[in-house]
């Protein structure tokens, strides 16, 4: 009787956890959708909207700007359903270059071809918002499977109600679909440490390679990838490690691995980056097969070729020079040398080591991670020919290197968010709610102090160390969406108290505690709904509403636009004879295509503008009412648009 109860009330437990993770994920795909439908177009939006259609639909490549294609390939699917015009035929370039001028063809596609702009930014955002979905549900298992049900589903609430989440994932840029293909491939990594296989080596691979076509902030998977994988193996009895790839699968890899060879060597930044770990692995493979492994003269071609290979490598990653100066040379090079250093000593090793066997799957998870890279650009036969097939991707990767190194900041004067190191743990700091800030930090002190294994604390907290480190580093600092992949990983955390509470033995204490955590949940669920749908410009309790934090930062963190259609619509609807416009995130295009009339203001509207209406962006008007010769300063607008435009009207009669 008492087993029988017992089975229904766990059975009962279950289901109501199934219930509430539905409801999760419904409550998430609503706000999502909601935001998709009401906010305006984003500047990066332009960008993006000339990039994925071409492809899709005319395979044509040359609309790609620094990101590689996935997530823009994916985001365009539904457009062909309706196929709009597109400027193929007669792009618009930057004047005086041969570079087309991705936004000017974005916004010609979107506002001045006879398409019908909100259906197409809605469909290009659709795809986003499923993916939001999926990285909710990979979110909710990882999470599961290393800390039970209830840190789950608190780590599940966390994301679906997390502002920042809900904003990158209702819009079609490549923030959001990263941030899922890098937790897909964390998630990867983690079900392959569970039982290491072919089967699992090689949805890892694919995984890891749609991370990188997502964006190239991706490559910070192989060094995250490789100090994971040692870890493990050191904290794993080395021997006990069983699993042994297939022969049929070292094949596989070794002829991969050559045509990755034969696909990288007319690209020197593909050689450099992609060529060590494809020789390695070639190497590594085909040493036993069992005619090179009996005959010393093919011993010796074969380590000849690998070394010559390596000394390709080697001699690339200085010529790159002239493209990046020397200090990335060097850094290319000293790269290349450790690697092949490492690479002669582990070649000594036989191939029945463990170290070796789990050296092999990583090698080949790599080599079909680049695989997918090129087999991901369909126009890869006009490229194989010429030895280029990763030069799609190359193209990105320089834009990327030479964009951190010129550096790019939008940071406000007097503001503790500096353009420096301090950049992205400050927009942590205060845009982030506070609940999910608390509840991680007691989570990161429960897992160190745990006695959970050490890979898995490392599993949980390198990818959010790698990644924002490297982001610490760069010289990119425009908007918190850049280190958007970390919060997946601060979710887990701050489910595990969850875990925690259920089970401590102190039944009132723990009663209390959950009641406590329920309000705070509740709250958190209520002032995210009452963002809605300017999640985008949220600040945490600590700052408050936009106004305060347009004080600290600026670009994507608080107006980047997204209000400029209903700003449009308001004008037309109130039928305002002309506006004048000052804002940080204006866009014209919008205006025109509602045809509204509109002016930019000029100095002398600032202190003694003419009798009529005036709009100011959010940046703007905070850095009016901190002058004292503004007529804007102390003045109420009449009326608001979203969170980011001021309307006022001066009625003075001169």
């Amino acid at each position: 009787m008492n087993g029988k109860g017992a089975i229904v009330k766990s059975g009962t437990k279950i289901i109501n956890g199934n219930y509430i993770l539905i409801a999760l994920l419904l409550a998430l795909s609503f706000q999502t959708l909601y935001s998709a439908r009401t906010c305006g177009q984003t500047v990066d939006e332009t960008f993006f909207s000339s990039g994925g259609y071409p492809i899709v639909r005319y395979n044509n490549y040359e609309f790609l700007g620094e990101h590689p294609p996935l997530i823009l390939q994916i985001a365009a699917l539904p457009l062909l359903a309706i196929q709009p015009h597109f400027p193929i035929q007669d792009p618009l370039f930057v004047p005086n270059t041969d570079r087309l001028d991705l936004s000017r063809n974005g916004a010609r596609f979107l506002y001045t071809m006879g398409n019908d702009p909100d259906l197409i930014l809605f469909l290009e955002r659709l795809p986003i918002v499923g993916l939001t979905v999926l990285l909710g549900i990979a979110l909710f298992f990882f999470a599961g499977e290393l800390f039970g049900r209830w840190a789950a589903l608190l780590s599940l609430t966390l994301f679906c109600f997390s502002p920042n989440i809900i904003a990158h994932g209702s819009l079609f840029t490549t923030d959001m679909g990263f941030t899922a293909f890098f937790f897909l491939a964390i998630y990867a990594l983690k079900r392959f440490f569970d039982a290491p296989s072919d089967r699992r080596a090689i949805v890892l691979g694919i995984a890891c390679g749609a991370a990188l076509m997502s964006k190239i902030s991706g490559l910070i998977l192989l060094p995250l990838f490789a100090v994971l994988f040692l870890i493990y193996y050191f904290s794993t009895v080395r021997q006990a490690l069983t699993a042994v790839s297939a022969p049929s699968f070292e094949k596989w890899i070794l002829g991969i691995s050559l045509f990755l060879v034969a696909n990288a060597i007319g690209e020197k930044q593909a050689m450099v980056l992609f060529g060590p770990f494809c020789l390695f692995a070639l190497y590594l493979c085909a040493r036993d097969i069992a005619k090179i492994k009996s005959s010393p003269k093919l011993r010796v071609i074969l380590k000849g070729l690998a070394l010559g290979g390596a000394a390709l490598c080697l001699a690339y990653s200085i010529r790159l020079k002239k493209k990046y100066g020397f200090s990335a040379a060097a850094i290319l090079a000293s790269a290349n040398l450790i690697a092949l250093g490492v690479a002669v000593l582990l070649s000594r090793i036989p191939s029945k080591d463990a170290g070796i066997r789990l050296l092999k799957y990583f090698l080949a998870v790599w080599v079909l991670a680049a695989l997918v890279i090129v087999l991901g650009y369909t126009d890869l036969i006009q490229k194989f020919h010429r030895f280029i097939g990763f030069g799609n991707y190359m193209k990105p990767l320089g834009i990327v290197l030479s964009h951190s190194a010129a550096g790019h900041g939008a940071c406000v004067e007097g503001s503790f968010v500096t353009c420096d190191w301090k950049y992205f743990p400050g927009l942590i700091a205060i845009k982030t709610p506070l609940l999910t800030l608390a509840l991680s930090l007691i989570g990161f002190l429960i897992l160190i102090f745990s006695r959970r294994s050490f890979f898995v604390k490392a599993l949980i907290l390198l990818p959010i160390l790698f990644f924002l480190g490297a982001a610490m580093t760069n010289k990119i600092q425009i908007g918190l969406r850049h280190i958007l992949p970390i919060y997946p990983f601060l979710f887990v955390v701050g489910g595990i108290p969850a875990a925690s509470l259920a089970n401590m033995k102190n039944k009132p204490v723990r009663k209390a505690l959950l009641w406590g955590l329920g309000a705070l949940l509740l709250l958190f669920v209520a002032r995210t709904a009452m963002t809605a749908p300017d999640y985008l410009a949220y600040f945490n309790e600590l700052i408050g509403g936009p106004e305060q934090g347009a004080k600290l930062v600026a670009d994507s963190n608080l107006s980047w636009g997204q209000d400029n259609k209903r700003f449009a619509e308001f004008v037309r609807d109130q039928k305002i004879p002309l506006i004048k416009i000052s804002g940080e995130a204006l866009n014209a295009d919008i205006y025109d295509y509602y045809k509204i009339p509109w002016k930019l203001m000029e100095e002398r509207d600032f202190q003694s503008p003419a009798p009529g209406f005036y709009a100011l962006g959010i940046g703007d008007y905070m850095v009016q009412q901190r002058d004292p010769r503004s007529w804007f300063v102390g003045r109420e607008p009449i009326y608001r648009v979203g969170k980011t435009f001021f309307i006022f009207k001066n009625e003075d009669v001169r």
